[in-house]
């Protein structure tokens, strides 16, 4: 982040890290998330939503923003007949797409690779070593994280460790990622 040889200051946003965590591990093919640089808020965008998104902005003047575009999104959402959990949702959609990069960031989606890594650096924190050598003998081959999964609930003290050890690994990838966006976050939202 560098503008004329100088350095940007990071932005300031008030984040619920509990949330961008979940969201972080949410996204995926029929899901994007979005940070609200204003707010902190993550605003999740499904593939349902962005089609009916679609059929909307045909029926919409595309110069139209604040409460122009809340009404005509409005009323275009009456027309179409669309269900009423959907109005919101398609608004807020409306409203990332018309400012991303400025208000709005995209969250990355989640690379399988972080799960799987995650599995074996967990496995090398459990002491018991019957136990870690069934671990490793599961994360093989197709299907390796829902065997792993299956062999925690038979260590219930493990499987809580698992889950603290995992959210720890996403909030640390969160705050990588929040550090590469120029972010500076504020806990507490």
């Amino acid at each position: 982040m560098e503008s004329n040889g100088q350095t940007a200051a990071p932005r300031r946003v008030r984040v619920n890290m509990a949330e961008l965590v979940d969201a972080f591990e949410m996204s995926g093919d029929m899901l994007d998330q979005y940070l609200d640089l204003e707010t902190g808020e993550v605003i999740p965008i499904t593939a349902d939503i962005r089609h009916e998104m679609s059929q909307i902005y045909e029926e919409i003047p595309g110069n139209l923003e604040g409460e122009e575009l809340r009404s005509a999104v409005m009323e275009a959402i009456e027309n179409r007949g669309v269900p009423e959990w959907m109005d919101d949702q398609l608004v807020d959609a409306i409203r990332v797409e018309g400012a991303l990069g400025t208000r709005f960031v995209e969250l990355p989606l989640p690379d399988p690779r972080n799960g799987y890594q995650d599995m074996t650096l967990f496995i090398e924190t459990v002491e018991d070593p019957t136990f870690q050598d069934r671990l490793s003998s599961v994360i093989h081959g197709r299907g390796a994280f829902g065997r792993f999964k299956d062999t925690l609930f038979d260590e219930p003290d493990e499987r809580q460790r698992w889950f603290a050890f995992k959210e720890e690994r996403v909030r640390e990838r969160v705050r990588e990622w929040l550090d590469e966006e120029g972010i500076e976050p504020i806990e507490g939202a």
